[in-house]
C-alpha cells in the first residue's frame, strides 16, 4: 500500500509484521509490531494518518504511521482478516474475514458499527472489501463465487452479483462508482454494473 503523499509504502507479511519503507531510496523507515500471526492485509486512511493491517490472528489494528504507535486492536471475527478498507472520509474502516462475515467499526475508538452477514456455503470466506468512492456502499467479495453490495449506513444487502465459477479474491468498484470489477480463482475478471 502506497500512502497518499506518495512518499512511503507500508507491506505485510507472514512474519506477524507490517513495516514501513520510504519510497524513494527503499529505505527500511520502521516495524509495526503486535499481530500474533500473518499479517494478511493492510491499507492506509486516506488522510494518511493511520495504517490498518488485518490479519491471521483474527483481529485488525489501527496504526499511527508518523511514529509506528499501536492505538487500538479490533476484536471480534472468527476467522482469518483477509481484507481492510477505510471509507474515504476516513472515519469507518471494513473488515473481511474467513468467518463469512464483514465488520464495520469507527477507527477513532474501534467500536464495532455493525456485522455484515449473507454470504453462504462451507466455504464462504470474505476475501475482498472496497468502499465506494462517495462512502455509500460497500462491495464484499467471497469464496461463495459472489460479490455482495451493501449500504453502508444500516448494512442493508442490496444486491448480488453473480456469475463465476470459483471463489472472488479481489473487488474493485470504479472511481465514478458504476462499475464493480471482480477477480476470481475461475481466472476471469467481471465487470458489472454496480446498482
Amino acid at each position: 500500500c502506497v500512502t497518499p503523499d506518495g512518499k512511503h509504502v507500508v507491506t505485510s507479511s507472514g512474519d506477524k509484521t507490517a513495516r514501513v519503507w520510504r519510497l524513494l531510496d527503499g529505505a527500511h523507515v520502521r516495524t509495526l509490531k503486535g499481530h500474533s500471526w500473518a499479517v494478511c492485509s493492510l491499507c492506509a486512511t486516506p488522510e494518511g494518518k493511520y495504517a490498518v493491517t488485518g490479519s491471521s490472528d483474527n483481529t485488525a489494528r489501527v496504526w499511527r504511521l508518523s511514529d509506528g504507535a499501536h492505538l487500538r486492536t479490533l476484536k471480534g471475527h472468527s476467522g482469518d482478516v483477509y481484507t481492510v478498507c477505510v471509507t474515504p472520509d476516513s472515519q469507518l474502516l471494513v473488515t473481511g474475514s474467513g468467518d463469512k462475515t464483514a465488520c464495520v467499526w469507527r477507527i477513532t475508538d474501534g467500536a464495532r458499527v455493525r456485522t455484515l452477514k449473507g454470504h453462504n456455503g462451507v466455504f464462504a470466506g470474505v476475501r475482498s472489501v472496497c468502499v465506494t468512492p462517495d462512502g455509500k456502499h460497500l462491495v464484499t467479495g467471497s469464496s461463495d463465487n459472489t460479490a455482495r453490495v451493501w449500504r453502508l449506513s444500516d448494512g442493508e444487502h442490496v444486491r448480488t452479483l453473480k456469475g463465476h465459477s470459483s471463489k472472488v479474491y479481489s473487488v474493485c468498484v470504479t472511481p465514478d462508482g458504476e462499475h464493480v470489477v471482480t477477480g476470481s480463482k475461475d481466472r476471469t475478471a467481471r465487470v458489472q454494473a454496480f446498482l
